[in-house]
């Protein structure tokens, strides 16, 4: 028999399945029905800053908290789900179940963080993902400024806590593996690729712009857990486009610790969790694989680029791959 046992931000996870930051996760029903389905963990529903800002009468813009979000807010839209909800359904899941339980915050402001993170932890979070997202789009704003905000965040909630933290990041980065191994190098215990927010579109009826949800990705995730998995210090989970548990067993060979699913079971319910774990551990007994460490990251790149004698060697590989691809 395969175990499907790993660990993951130093948390001992009994399957590599985690069920993403979701409404499925967002009450403690939610969280039980994870469990018993037979996730390893479960990511809780994402707090927003801004409905943090709004309770405590944050709306000042240099904090980054816009007041349309905040009026949005106010009327309604997400108060009822505060930070005295939150830590009251971490305290009620953390009573009826085993699997860790991980905090999901979407930020933009470090001022905020630090109670905010405590409150959380002295809830009983196992752990606190970190989902710093901004766009961008400033002319006179380089790339390092972005990723000083990344590492002023994160230096920021590690004060405040003692429990691991992972930050999910966004795609649009300059370079994903300096970041994350700056990250890593301040204490980082895992990074999650990646957010996927609303994408613009363009309403050509009405004339005017509108968002739409942003769906995962799941070749780009496969590619950045393959580029960063034993380069950066620190685990590497992957995040969307997971439909079939052969995408699990790849993200697995490229060095994922943990996969986090959600569409998947929105659209065929918890019932689908079964069936990725059957597949995983078909695979692994088909390739006499007796644990997850026996096969992880053993397509990493790192891996891959170790077999050349020489880093040239193993660009110019990657380099003749890429040209025998698009120019057969």
């Amino acid at each position: 028999m395969v175990d499907l046992t790993t660990s993951y931000m130093g948390l001992k996870l009994r399957n590599p399945i985690i069920v993403g930051s979701s409404d499925l996760t967002a009450t403690v029903k939610g969280i039980v029905r994870c469990e018993e389905a037979g996730a390893g963990a479960v990511s809780l529903k994402s707090f927003f800053e801004e409905q943090f800002a709004s309770e405590v009468g944050q709306t000042e813009r240099g904090g980054f908290v816009y007041p349309e979000a905040v009026d949005y807010l106010e009327r309604g839209g997400l108060l009822e789900y505060s930070t005295q909800k939150m830590y009251q359904i971490i305290e009620e899941a953390k009573k009826k179940v085993k699997i860790p339980v991980i905090a999901s915050v979407n930020c933009q402001s470090s001022r905020l963080w630090p109670a905010f993170a405590h409150q959380f932890e002295e809830a009983g979070a196992d752990a606190l993902e970190l989902n710093i997202y901004f766009l961008p789009f400033e002319i006179q704003t380089p790339g390092t400024e972005y990723e000083k905000f990344h590492l002023q965040i994160l230096g920021e909630v590690q004060k405040a806590v003692s429990i691991p933290v992972s930050v999910k990041l966004s795609p649009q980065l300059t370079s994903i593996p300096y970041l994350g191994q700056k990250l890593a190098e301040a204490g980082c215990k895992a990074l999650v690729f990646f957010n996927w927010f609303l994408q613009p579109d363009i309403d050509i009826v009405h004339m005017k712009t509108r968002n739409i949800i942003g769906k995962g990705d799941f070749h780009q995730a496969l590619r950045w857990v393959a580029l960063c998995a034993g380069r950066v210090e620190c685990d590497i989970a992957s995040s969307g486009g997971v439909r079939r548990a052969d995408q699990v067993v790849k993200l697995i060979l490229a060095g994922a610790s943990a996969v986090q699913i959600a569409s998947l079971f929105y659209q065929e319910g918890l019932e689908a969790l079964a069936g990725l774990l059957r597949g995983l551990e078909d695979w692994m007994e088909e390739h006499a694989h007796h644990s997850i460490d026996d096969f992880k990251g053993e397509l990493s790149f790192k891996r891959q680029q170790l077999s050349f004698r020489e880093p040239e060697k193993a660009e110019a590989y990657f380099r003749a791959q890429y040209l025998k691809t698009y120019l057969k």
